[in-house]
Formats: C-alpha cells, structure tokens, sequence
C-alpha cells in the first residue's frame, strides 16, 4: 500500500444539474483529502453546476467548450490522454457514455493502474454502435459501481459483465444540507392535502398513470397534486388533467431550485415510474420525512420494503395506485409510521457520509492489490 495520497481523476460528460452530475458534487467535496488527491476533468464543457464545483478549489479541467463538428471527442481524448500523462493518476473513474468512452480509452493507453467506472442507468435507448463501443471499453475497466441492484443485473445482461467485477454503491443524498433547507420552510398556506411528485414529464416518471389515480381518489376535491418538473409531456398531460377534470387541482410547477422546500410542505409523496436505477426522487422524500407511494419496480426495492417503510404498488396500474393513496390519506398513523421507517433506511444507506465511506474504502482497496 502506498504511504502518499491516492490519485484519482475524475472524468465526467459535464457538470449540467442531474442526478449523476450531484453524485460526483458531493463525492469530491466529502472526499478524505488526507487520504485522495482528486482531480476533475470534463469531455463536454462544464455546465449549471460549474461554479459550484469551482468552489470545491480542485483541479478542473473543461474540455469540450468547442464542439468540432468532424472530430467529434478525438480531441477531448487526445486532451485526457495527455492530462493523465501529467498527473499520473493512480486511478481514474468516469461515468456517463462520453466520458466513460474517452476516458477509459486514454487512461488504458496512460497506462493507468486501474480504471472504474460507476454506472448509473438501466433501459438505457442508444444505438447499435453505442452499445458496442460501450461493451468494448468495459473490457478495459477494473471495476464497475452500479448505483442499484437493477443497475447490476442490467449491466451483467446488456454488457455480458461478470458479476464479480460490480459492486453496488448507491448515489447519495446529502441529508443534514436537505433537512437545513427543509426545516427553515414557510408551512403551507393552503388548507388541503398535497400530494407531490417530482421528476422530469416523460414516460418512464408514469405521470398520466399518476393522473388516472388522483382523478378517482374521493378525496381529491381536498387535495392537490404538485407535479416538479418539466419535459417533452407537459401539454399532453396538462390536456389529460382538463380531460379527467381534475384541472384545478393539478398544479404543474416545472423545474423548481427549491424541491426540499416543496417536499417539507407536501403531505404525501407519490411516485409513479416505470423503471428507475435508483429512485433519488424517493430518497429526498424520505429524508422529508413524507409517506412514499411508489411503484415496485427495480430501483425503488432497494430503498423501500412494501407495508414497512412504504406502500409499493404495481405500475401502470392506476387503480391500486389510488388505493395506495386513499389509504394512506384515511391513515395519517400508518402514513407517520411509513415515513418514520423509510427516514432512518435512507439515514442508515444512503447518506453521503455513509455512501463516500464506501468509495474510499473501494479506492483503498483497489489501489492496495
């Protein structure tokens, strides 16, 4: 084992606001730096969140301002090749399609000692020379992170990974920033039940499904549904909820930069997507300390246990999806107990400390051997 620090560069797409994108913000500010030496590098400019890694006063390389429309990311890997020559890094992780292609291409031609990567979806829709490209590189990695256990199997079934080469690390949440901003919330100023779901209007989130299910609640002239978000179906479903005349109480908030805050005025958490590779939704949600109604999918069934720290319901379905809601509504007891229960499962796994905690010790172990 190494007496100095470890180096590891980060190599990321770009620092646009995403889930994997806070992912890598909170990994490098949490990081032990009396142990790791991290630098970060883009492929694909820098991004909404850019500033804020600029506070974490590391290295920071921004590659890909300048899209050269026939070189497509040879530059971007000519320009990590030569960095990780400089720095000589002891490892480099990457995440998202173009920096994990690019990346580990120039780090096995570094001849870096170990290459990571952590992977962050499932179902994913690309193309047939994406997929190979994908495929082909992973041969170069030394380890895979899967956010989740559907995460895994999808990897170990698209990639032909082998098992042993992935270890499950979920993303994190950062729970005492989110309950600072939580609890110093103004209460709501409307004396009705909200109901809330939050993530971007596509099919995978299930939002019409979501719709269907509030339109035959009996409660729902004593309710509203917050829909945060923004996307491609926002008309559609706006004509949905007019349609099922539920118009007046669907409110459709769009993209908000004070989600804590809504979720500490919410009563109910809903959440109705397809497939997940891990619901972050829900995991902010539970830290709200709000009863979860969410669909049993993979993603969502490492966080949640169906009647202990949530209700899980099958997808698509709308009619067990307001029999879920219906009785958590009739219930405010279970609904306390619900959230009680998933609050302390999040505490437990899936707090920053504990989720950084893993990654140091995985880059500990690694660089050890």
């Amino acid at each position: 084992m190494k007496s100095q620090k470890i180096k590891i560069l980060f190599v990321a797409n770009a620092l646009e606001v995403g889930g994997a994108e806070k992912f890598l913000l909170d990994l490098l500010k949490y990081l032990d730096k009396g142990k790791f030496e991290p630098y970060l590098a883009t492929v694909i400019g820098g991004g909404a969140l850019e500033e804020q890694f600029l506070q974490l006063n590391l290295p920071l390389y921004i590659y890909g301002r300048r899209r050269l429309r026939y070189l497509g990311g040879i530059v971007q890997f000519w320009q990590l090749y030569k960095l990780m020559k400089k720095i000589k890094p002891d490892i480099v992780h990457t995440q998202l399609f173009a920096a994990d292609l690019w990346g580990r291409l120039a780090a096995f031609l570094a001849q870096v000692p170990l290459i990571i990567t952590t992977e962050q979806n499932v179902n994913v829709d690309q193309s047939l020379l994406r997929e190979f490209l994908k495929m082909l590189t992973y041969r170069l990695t030394d380890k895979v992170v899967a956010i989740s256990t559907a995460v895994k199997n999808y990897a170990i079934k698209k990639y032909k990974l082998a098992a042993d080469k992935i270890v499950i690390i979920p993303n994190d949440v950062d729970i005492a920033a989110l309950e600072k901003r939580m609890i110093s919330t103004t209460p709501k100023a409307i004396n009705k039940k909200i109901i809330i779901n939050t993530g971007r209007l596509v099919i995978q989130k299930g939002q019409k499904y979501l719709l269907q299910a509030f339109a035959a609640l009996p409660q729902k002239n004593e309710c509203e549904l917050w829909l945060v978000g923004n996307g491609p179906l926002k008309k559609e479903l706006q004509t949905q909820a007019q349609n099922l005349g539920i118009e007046k109480q669907v409110k459709f908030l769009g993209t908000r930069h004070d989600v804590p805050e809504l979720l500490a005025q919410a009563d109910l958490f809903a959440f109705s997507s397809i497939f997940e590779g891990l619901g972050i939704a829900v995991l902010e949600a539970a830290v709200a300390k709000l009863p979860i109604v969410a669909s049993k999918i993979d993603g969502i069934l490492d966080i949640l246990k169906d009647e202990e720290s949530g209700l899980l319901v099958e997808p698509k379905n709308p009619e067990v999806l307001t029999k879920a809601l219906q009785k958590i509504l009739e219930n405010p007891y279970l609904g306390r107990q619900l959230a009680e229960r998933a609050y302390q499962q999040v505490k437990n796994n899936f707090d920053v400390a504990v989720v950084v905690k893993k990654y140091e010790e995985l880059y500990e172990n690694l660089a050890s051997k």
